[in-house]
């Protein structure tokens, strides 16, 4: 595949087997033109049907076509589909890869992308063994939910995260970091995220895109088909001495090293990475002890259920999926400390899924996670509380809990009270070498 004049993608494909029909993604395919498939050494036009392409050929078929990417990234302008930043171009190649209706189980595919002069191609795929230069293998399932890609003039490094590495593309467009200023917020989070487990992600590689968003907040997605990766949009606030403070990039961090559980069980995944992500960033001193907990009495009441409720697993509010979640996450990470004398916490329950090597690009039944968890605390801690709270609306005694933690707020802080029953607790969840 080429990139020409870093707004359009020529691409030519070998399928070893095809139905007899090509697929697009359904936003994408007004954006490909002249598709066409080899007929000995001629080329013959192919016919469009809907979001596909008809081609009369089962084995060894060779296609090629155009796709409008530029013209894509400014109709669409979703990072799903495509996106622009200045001459930087973002797109899953789900969005510009034509691929067979169903493909042959572990069937992979094989990419090579010329991204043009001066221009890089980043992708979360791994490598294709042999060593050349922007070629990749994937399973050709991923085709239909790939992962991000970039094309263009980006800034690129790799950047430690205990013992693997982030690979970190930025679009300059409208930055107000430098390119080191911007490697050092990726290497602060990256490595909070490193040294809650213990210095070994369960990705090794994955791949970090930065651009200039608008507003006044940071934006992230995760996307893990064929790899994990991460978009970040930089809020207009984000300075050299705000990134100390933005949060974002840590908890899209953790979804990149947590299976996928499915959108019905997002309350989990995004509970976990707002609960997990301020724990990370305490024990590595960039957040407070005294702001954690501020952050946690002011966000947790709005995960509690309501009238009409029926549980995290039924209720997808925004409230219940974020904070509900968190809630979870926390009764589980207290409750587990206090039935094991703090020998035991959610600490395990994730290194333990981090150690079989599953990320976003892996999906796990949601009774997978609970199992794993409470085989590595040897309790039932997780499945309890997912009967309690998921199942069930059941209801969490906030200002008892805290009290118990002695936690109490105060004005725009939170004052310690080291004599609660659960002080001990309290102190080992945000300790700097927790235990």
């Amino acid at each position: 595949m080429n990139v020409e004049s870093g707004r359009e993608l020529a691409v030519e494909a070998t399928f070893d087997a095809s139905d007899g029909s090509l697929s697009a993604d359904d936003e994408a395919a007004r954006f490909m033109s002249a598709v066409q498939f080899a007929e000995g050494a001629a080329w013959a036009p192919a016919t469009q049907s809907g979001t596909a392409w008809l081609v009369p050929c089962t084995v060894g078929c060779r296609v090629r076509y155009h796709f409008a990417l530029q013209e894509a990234a400014d109709a669409l302008h979703d990072g799903d589909t495509a996106l622009a930043s200045g001459k930087v171009l973002l797109a899953p190649p789900s969005t510009w890869l034509l691929h067979p209706g169903s493909a042959r189980k572990n069937a992979q595919f094989e990419l090579h992308v010329e991204p043009g002069p001066d221009a890089h191609f980043l992708t979360a795929f791994q490598p294709a063994p042999g060593g050349r230069a922007n070629t990749y293998r994937a399973a050709a399932t991923v085709l239909d939910d790939a992962s991000f890609s970039a094309f263009g003039a980006l800034h690129v490094a790799e950047v430690p995260a205990g013992d693997s590495t982030v690979l970190l593309g930025v679009a300059p467009e409208g930055m107000v970091l430098t390119d080191a200023q911007t490697e050092a917020w990726v290497l602060a989070s990256a490595g909070a995220v490193a040294h809650y487990y213990q210095g070994h992600l369960p990705a090794r590689h994955t791949l970090v895109l930065i651009i200039k968003g608008s507003g006044a907040n940071t934006r992230g997605e995760t996307l893990g088909g064929g790899g994990p990766a991460v978009l970040v949009r930089a809020s207009d606030l984000v300075n050299p001495n705000t990134t100390r403070d933005d949060w974002v990039l840590t908890h899209e961090l953790l979804h990149a090293n947590f299976p996928d559980v499915g959108r019905e069980h997002a309350w989990l995944s995004e509970g976990l990475a707002t609960y997990v992500e301020p724990v990370a960033r305490a024990r590595v001193g960039l957040v407070s002890d005294t702001k954690f907990w501020r952050d946690l009495s002011d966000g947790l009441p709005q995960g509690l259920p309501e009238a009409g409720d029926q549980g995290l697993e039924h209720t997808r509010t925004w409230g219940r999926t974020y904070w509900g979640g968190a809630l979870f996450c926390l009764m589980v990470d207290v409750t587990l400390r206090e039935k094991t004398g703090n020998r035991h916490s959610l600490d395990d329950v994730l290194l333990a899924i981090g150690k079989t090597g599953a990320t976003d690009d892996v999906f796990w039944d949601i009774r997978q996670v609970l199992d794993m968890g409470d085989r590595a605390t040897g309790t039932t801690v997780l499945h309890d509380l997912y009967e309690q709270l998921a199942q069930k609306p059941g209801n969490v005694d906030l200002s008892n809990l805290f009290a118990r933690l002695g936690v109490r707020a105060q004005g725009d802080a939170v004052v310690f009270d080291d004599s609660a029953p659960l002080a001990k607790i309290r102190r080992s969840i945000t300790a700097h070498s927790p235990g």
